[in-house]
């Protein structure tokens, strides 16, 4: 079975699909690891980095997204799950110039309007409560369709609670909770650790042992201030923190820019790879016990 990290907020913005592309990549070529990441986000920002514009518009034709997946499995249409997948996405090349083992289900500016969809066709079988319930189970089923070809699912999810995102939190061994360190996103990972650990307010969350929980955060966009240093030591007194702080980088915003020419990971993130290391470093770390697992 596939090992399944989610990276999710209730916030938008705050850097969900930069962070499960640099996660995607740097699993594939420091890791090793065969890597499928799946674009749930209707704003289909990964799947723009990973394919460019041209490559996706082409999968998008192709009926090749996770809108297409889920309607077609959800119908019972006898396809082959593979199909839906962009081999070889990205740009890059490893270290010995072999395109590293990453893949993508790309994602659909459709796929807000397919959910409700599927919904309205549930309810008209039974009560709204157990259509919700049932629907969610589906798309759990359906995530899960890939446990024996990949190491790793990265599922990068919407800012919103869709079916998608419920079911991709409910599924995931951890969570990355990627923030911007203002007010706002405090009480928008206050939100989002409900929903991961399933408990209804903090002073229930509380009596989760920091270490046992399925969550960590992650400051992103770190100017290094100390009005944000403060809030981010705040909220770690609340919340699983990772130690990397995330600054806000040039390289980092131009690491996404896709070319059609491939290049090593280094060459890519110029002055970021050492933060792109990092990071990659503590996830795993955070991933041990599931990504042992798979081997």
């Amino acid at each position: 079975m596939a090992a399944y990290l989610a990276v999710a907020n209730r916030k938008g913005g705050v850097g969900k699909s930069t962070v499960s592309v640099m996660l995607a990549h740097s699993m594939s070529v420091w890791g090793g690891r065969r890597v499928l990441l799946i674009d749930i986000d209707s704003q289909c920002n990964a799947s723009l980095i990973l394919l460019g514009g041209r490559r996706w518009n082409e999968a998008r034709k192709a009926r090749k997204t996770i809108a297409d997946f889920f309607v077609d499995l959800f119908k019972g249409r006898n396809e082959a799950q593979m199909r839906y997948l962009e081999a070889g996405a990205g740009d890059l090349v490893d270290d010995k110039g072999a395109i590293p083992p990453l893949a993508l289900l790309p994602g659909s500016l459709l796929l807000d309007d397919v959910q409700g969809e599927l919904f309205m066709d549930q309810t008209g079988e039974r009560r709204a409560l157990d259509a919700f319930a049932g629907l969610r189970g589906k798309f759990e089923a359906m995530l899960r369709s890939f446990d024996k070809d990949f190491d790793l699912v990265i599922l990068d999810c919407a800012p919103g609670l869709s079916f998608a995102t419920l079911a991709a939190i409910a599924i995931a061994d951890k969570v990355i909770v990627p923030f911007r360190p203002d007010y706002v996103s405090l009480l928008a990972i206050d939100r989002i650790a409900f929903i991961i650990e399933s408990v209804p307010d903090l002073d229930t969350l509380a009596k989760i042992p920091v270490n046992k929980r399925r969550y960590a955060c992650l400051a992103n966009y770190v100017r290094g201030d100390g009005a944000e240093r403060l809030l981010i030591e705040e909220i770690g007194l609340t919340h699983p923190l990772l130690d990397l702080r995330l600054p806000q980088h040039n390289s980092i915003a131009s690491a996404f820019d896709w070319f059609a020419q491939r290049r090593p990971l280094s060459q890519k993130y110029g002055d970021a790879t050492a933060d792109l290391r990092s990071l990659w470093a503590e996830v795993s770390g955070l991933m041990e016990p599931e990504l042992r697992a798979v081997n």
